[in-house]
């Protein structure tokens, strides 16, 4: 890059600083906050053209589109509110602005879908090395009479009555992203949608209990309590899949331990959070590409603060031996048993090291049932972004394929 463009360049990125703490200030004064997430999308949609004109794309892999969903992306998620959030969500698909969902079987755009209640499941015996056994218990006696709220999703005209009980053999209980502070079942309804679509499998999401607001492992014994529903419905662990995205799959790799490793039908792991004590080389590599940040546990922002420190709290050491345990980095558990995996990534991910060390790990101690999924130029979770960027395709056709290779292995046995 010539200097006049590293010059202009650095000017855009100084008056880019300069106009998002102004968004966040006009948000702030104004009563109609919805102009001021627009205004925001808007300068960010401005500067993300100016800055590819004048120096491309940030990864050689990207065009246009992969480029300024990415800029759009880290906006919403560093310096915007709910507001920017719900206005993306609402302008990129149709599924946020469902009407209010019932018990019973309801037509929706592409599929049906139905509301389930998931009450509170009593806990059974817990594996003798988890460090979170004490903690489990009181959230389970805390939580009784709790209902957890959750969908059911099916992409298909089969799905003929009572969406609430068991149909078909086989499906999905998904385990949403957001780094364990922001998610829910209507915000993931496009995820489970997908996934539905390419995998011809109903899908089941819950909506887990979020950070700051309840500490880990709280998330963790919804996850269980959501997996004890889906035996109440009359599933089989054998014909379960576990999906995951991003935190999502450091959950589902996380009750896959607590429930001593149950012989599920398969798993999908998404672009997971594998080890949060991280410092393999991709965090800088990647740094500039991708749409989420490293972890720092001392600033008292950061998503892994609020995840495990209390509000007010200081940083003590056992919360700093937390950092590789197990359950919250799923790079340091004993694989061994791991059902049917699909792992997918790709390199411009900052976890794109972890992920491929993780794999590695898995396969040394499974040989034949973990399948790796590499896409060049992909940022985290560019397999479920609201608008097509190139791959997102090719990486839901295989998880589709995926699941459809097993389901014609145990057919054919």
């Amino acid at each position: 890059m010539s200097e006049p463009r590293i010059e202009v360049l650095s000017i855009l990125e100084a008056e880019l600083e300069a106009l998002h703490p102004q968004a966040r200030v006009y948000q702030q004064r104004t009563k109609t906050p919805l102009l001021a997430a627009v205004s925001g999308l808007f300068t960010t949609y401005l500067w993300s053209v100016f800055s590819y004109i004048i120096s491309g794309p940030r990864h050689a892999a990207w065009d246009f589109r992969t480029h300024y969903v990415r800029d759009m992306l880290v906006y919403l998620m560093v310096h915007q509110t709910d507001v920017g959030v719900q206005l993306f969500v609402k302008l990129t698909n149709s599924e946020s602005q469902w009407p209010a969902l019932t018990p019973g079987l309801q037509r929706v755009p592409q599929g049906f879908a139905s509301r389930l209640v998931i009450p509170t499941y009593p806990l059974g015996p817990l594996p003798g090395a988890c460090v979170w056994a004490s903690e489990l218990r009181e959230v389970a006696r805390l939580s009784e009479g709790r209902e957890m709220h959750a969908e059911c999703i099916v992409a298909s005209n089969t799905f003929l009555a009572n969406p609430d009980g068991r149909r078909g053999p086989r499906a999905i209980l998904h385990f949403h992203g957001g780094a364990y502070v922001t998610g829910s079942v209507e915000q993931y309804r496009p995820v489970h949608l997908l996934l539905s679509q390419y995998t011809g499998l109903r899908v089941y999401g819950f909506g887990y209990r979020l950070a700051p607001h309840s500490l880990y492992p709280t998330q963790l014994y919804d996850a269980y309590c959501a997996y004890r529903h889906m035996l109440a419905l009359g599933y089989e662990e054998n014909e379960i899949v576990f999906s995951g995205d991003s935190a999502g799959g450091n959950l589902a790799l996380a009750l896959w331990q607590l429930l001593q490793k149950p012989r599920l039908f398969a798993m999908i792991l998404v672009s997971p959070r594998v080890d949060i004590a991280s410092s393999r080389r991709s965090w800088s590599m990647n740094a500039s590409a991708d749409i989420i940040q490293g972890y720092n546990i001392n600033n008292v922002d950061d998503p892994l603060r609020k995840l495990l420190v209390p509000q007010g709290r200081p940083v003590d050491q056992r919360v700093v031996d937390l950092l590789v345990d197990p359950y919250l980095s799923s790079i340091n558990a004993d694989l061994s048993g791991l059902p049917p995996t699909l792992v997918q990534t790709a390199t411009a991910e900052v976890m794109y090291d972890d992920i491929t060390e993780f794999v590695r790990r898995a396969k040394a101690q499974n040989k034949t049932s973990v399948w790796y999924d590499v896409f060049e130029g992909g940022f985290h979770d560019f397999q479920f972004v609201p608008l097509l960027i190139p791959n997102s395709i090719k990486a839901r056709e295989n998880i589709g394929k995926f699941i459809h290779n097993q389901i014609a292995l145990v057919n054919r046995s």
